[in-house]
């Protein structure tokens, strides 16, 4: 389904809704249901720069990755504006954490300049507003157990690990 400049649509790990616009993605959501999705898109009606043909890219690209087809979204360009330098950079340095690893909240700290602030790095991965695409599902506590993930829960943060375990032992 389309509307108003974005596009939701539902994968095997639940519903993704979207809006890219002329500058990047402004947003990308996984959710288990499609009504958490709308009000969470609602958020960004301002964008109307939606370009249909850069959404379908962009869909194709998330189901290729589900799919175990695709090892990365890193080409997906993201806008960042209207956030924190410290988020921005907490979100960047995450989109450098390798396929099928995990770091933990004090090293994705370090990595965006702030060693001391894990906690922080932990509200910024609370605030990803692009799920997947912003791979918080790699990182993980001090003592290397999963924590919270906003988009789907721990289920879903453990399977989008063994899928990326199994993309690597396939390749």
């Amino acid at each position: 389904m389309s509307n108003s400049g974005s596009e939701v649509f539902e994968t095997n790990l639940g519903w993704v809704g979207l809006i890219n616009g002329e500058t990047g993605l402004q947003c990308l959501y996984l959710k288990p249901r499609v009504e958490d999705i709308v009000p969470l898109l609602d958020k960004f009606e301002q964008y109307n720069s939606y370009s249909p043909l850069r959404c379908d890219e962009i869909k194709n690209r998330i189901f290729q990755y589900i799919d175990g087809q695709l090892d990365s979204l890193e080409q997906i360009q993201l806008d960042l504006r209207n956030t924190t330098p410290f988020v921005a950079a907490a979100w960047v340095a995450c989109r450098t954490i390798p396929l099928g690893e995990t770091r933990t909240y004090g090293w994705l700290a370090a990595a965006a300049g702030s060693p001391l602030a894990a906690r922080a790095a932990g509200q910024a991965m609370a605030r990803n507003r692009f799920s997947l695409v912003i791979p918080c599902h790699r990182v993980v506590g001090s003592n290397g157990k999963l924590t919270g993930y906003g988009a789907g829960g721990l289920r879903v943060k453990s399977r989008l690990l063994e899928m990326e375990q199994i993309y690597i032992q396939n390749t």
